[in-house]
């Protein structure tokens, strides 16, 4: 089965779309969130923001080298710093990912994250093998290190950061993704301990490594594990006078794959082997920073993080969340505070203090006015950006996030009475993850009457020739104004017929065309239905096809129309 990426994005920009309401979204919280700047632009693919102040320096570390957010050998995590408070940024130094005997084509490396032990700097990253990857399966991830003893000017080679994982020192392919240190006491000795929590190919499991020294690693225990959750990027924070109580927010992708999803909300108490996951919150934040402020008793927790919007547009956004997270029974609520300018593929951030409450944050967006999907923002040029925080701003009142709403279906032209349009047709499917990349089918329509026959021919996307079986439905209702609906239910979709996943396993669920004839030699509409990725069918391994689109044109001699996916 070839890999195919993570992060698929539905969109289709209908009307109504990420509009806000009076009761619900968060306007602008003024003075909170200013001066947001891109501060590096290559007409690349740029990704994965980190940041750490050191004395007078800060660095500001990210994933770039490459055209797409697919695995690539040419990827390398790029190391800027400024001197000035983050106001300019030079570039430092590159650092790549480490060889692999084992697969001729390299390795990939993103998402860094830096940590101070000692007198040593790491810069840990994940590492996959080249390629598209759903749910990182068969990505082979590493966790890989590198040191710096002068403040991030030159490091070492990146080496493979092992975990003792319990099960005969078998490989499991854990990425690590959020380090975080524990300050407490034992007997009256100081001590101190660097946590990671890190989740495994396939994303069935987030567990929890623990390292005196960051260089060796052993596995404390496992935080959540679900196939159907999905669980990935889980963040970390201690607490307690001793800092004896650990919470985590896991990402959970268990709302189809691209759906908005949740956020479990995990304790435990030291030794941190057994967790409680029972709380839920209903907003997926990919690649989150979670900050804990204090003002004496007072904790505030914000986190920034991906916004999902319906049809799967996305934004980077700031967010609190209110309540006692430690207590497994406390409720929380989710406040929103703002939008950043975001678009496309985007988020990943990182903060750094430069001074009292104020701190800078970094996040990779693609263009801000092209709204683009969010599958094609991964293929397409994305820039870091930079803004200031002040946590003395954050507001006081709550705005609650948007309700959740389904991408809508398309609108049906203008009645203007049923065509008869037997024949033959190249029906050409804009997908909602990406409309651009489409999908064909001849389509072999016999009217009846009030009724017509339906035949769907799935086309090889790359040289339009039949693949599979032909698809058969006869006797649909031709309504007075030329709509019809036509349910297929569950169909195997041909791996050449859509090249872009290549995906043996792909299956059309509940596929149906919501269409209207708009003269004798053409007719379009909308999908809905979902294609389900893997099998047995789970709803976290379903792609919603709402807000997907279809054109259909008159086949008249032996060339092939021009494809048209949309009412238009």
């Amino acid at each position: 089965m070839r890999r195919w990426l993570l992060g698929i994005g539905l969109v289709f920009l209908a009307a109504g779309c990420g509009e806000g309401s009076e009761d619900f979204g968060a306007p602008p919280a003024s003075g909170f969130i200013t001066n947001q700047h891109i501060v590096y632009s290559d007409g690349l693919h740029n990704e994965n923001t980190e940041m750490m102040r050191l004395g007078d320096r800060i660095l500001l570390v990210f994933r770039g080298g490459e055209t797409a957010q697919t695995g690539s050998n040419r990827a390398r995590i790029k190391i800027f710093v400024s001197t000035d408070n983050g106001q300019t940024f030079v570039l430092l130094n590159q650092v790549y990912a480490p060889q692999d005997p084992t697969n001729p084509n390299g390795r990939d490396i993103r998402d860094p994250k830096l940590v101070e032990m000692g007198n040593t700097l790491f810069l840990y990253d994940i590492s996959r093998i080249p390629g598209f990857s759903y749910r990182d399966l068969f990505g082979d991830a590493w966790t890989v290190r590198a040191g710096s003893t002068d403040s991030g000017s030159t490091w070492t080679t990146p080496v493979k950061t092992y975990a003792d994982i319990g099960v005969s020192g078998g490989e499991t392919f854990w990425g690590f993704w959020r380090f975080t240190k524990r300050q407490y006491t034992v007997s009256g000795q100081s001590k101190q301990t660097l946590f990671a929590t890190g989740y495994n190919d396939g994303d069935v499991a987030a567990d929890l490594f623990a390292s005196d020294d960051g260089v060796q690693w052993n596995k404390v225990g496992t935080i959540l594990r679900n196939y159907a959750d999905v669980p990935s990027e889980a963040e970390l924070q201690f607490f307690g006078d001793n800092n004896e109580k650990a919470v985590t927010l896991v990402r959970l992708d268990n709302q189809d794959v691209l759906e908005d999803g949740q956020t479990a909300i995990c304790t435990s108490s030291d030794p941190f082997t057994k967790w409680e996951c029972g709380r839920r919150i209903e907003q997926r934040l990919d690649g989150p920073t979670w900050i804990v402020r204090r003002n004496g008793n007072a904790i505030r927790n914000f986190v920034f993080a991906r916004k999902h919007l319906p049809c799967t547009f996305k934004r980077t956004a700031a967010y609190e969340l209110r309540g006692d997270l430690t207590d497994p029974t406390a409720p929380i609520e989710v406040c929103e505070i703002q939008e950043l300018k975001s678009e496309g593929d985007t988020a990943y951030t990182a903060l750094a203090p430069i001074g009292g409450e104020r701190y800078l944050l970094s996040w990779y967006s693609s263009a801000v006015n092209q709204e683009l999907p969010w599958l094609e923002g991964q293929f397409s040029p994305s820039d870091i950006w930079l803004a200031t925080v002040d946590f003395s701003q954050a507001p006081a009142a709550c705005v609650h996030p948007q309700p959740k709403r389904a991408c809508p279906l398309a609108a049906l032209p203008p009645s203007s009475g049923a065509f008869d349009v037997t024949g033959q047709y190249l029906l050409t499917i804009g997908p909602v993850i990406w409309p651009a990349q489409a999908l064909y089918f001849t389509a072999t329509v016999a009217v009846h009457g009030s009724s017509l026959d339906f035949t769907l021919q799935p086309l090889d996307g790359t040289t339009y020739a039949p693949v599979g079986d032909a698809w058969n439905v006869p006797d649909v209702s031709l309504e007075v104004d030329g709509s019809f609906t036509v349910s297929f239910g569950e169909r195997p979709l041909p791996a050449a017929a859509y090249p872009l996943f290549d995906d043996p396993f792909l299956t059309l669920g509940d596929f149906t065309l919501i269409g209207k004839t708009t003269s004798k030699d053409a007719f379009c509409g909308s999908v809905s239905g979902y294609a389900q990725v893997l099998l047995p069918p789970r709803v976290s391994d379903r792609l919603r096809l709402e807000g997907s689109t279809f054109g259909a044109t008159r086949i008249t001699g032996d060339t092939l129309p021009a494809p048209v996916s949309s009412c238009r």
